[in-house]
């Protein structure tokens, strides 16, 4: 994920089969927080969409404009087993619903209205 400049990466993804994903994002301070996040499932969205940029590290240089909820609660477990649930808006959302969508089986470019 780093090596090739993404911020959120799924194990199938690399060919794993697990149901995990990893990702990288800027906090309110600006400092990176990561993420490793198994089992995960968006159990509450908002009303509200935003429309944004995304491209991703399994379709290189291509980027559209993708419809995600802007805010999101998941719950999952973390490295160490620990049940986690995570409110999240912003970038963070749209990385959780990304990597989530991978885990799904859907790209970025299912998601594309057209």
């Amino acid at each position: 994920m780093r090596e090739a400049n993404g911020i959120g990466l799924s194990a199938n993804q690399i060919g794993l089969p697990y149901r995990v994903f990893v990702a990288q994002v800027p906090d309110l301070q600006g400092r990176l927080k990561f993420y490793a996040i198994f089992n995960p499932e968006i159990v509450k969205v908002s009303k509200e969409k935003e429309l944004f940029e995304e491209g991703c590290l399994s379709i290189p240089d291509k980027y559209a404009l993708v419809p995600r909820y802007s805010h999101i609660v998941i719950k999952g477990f973390d490295i160490n087993g620990k049940k986690i649930k995570i409110k999240a808006w912003g970038l963070l959302a749209r990385v959780f619903q990304h990597e989530i969508d991978h885990l799904d089986g859907k790209l970025f470019i299912d998601r594309i209205k057209t």
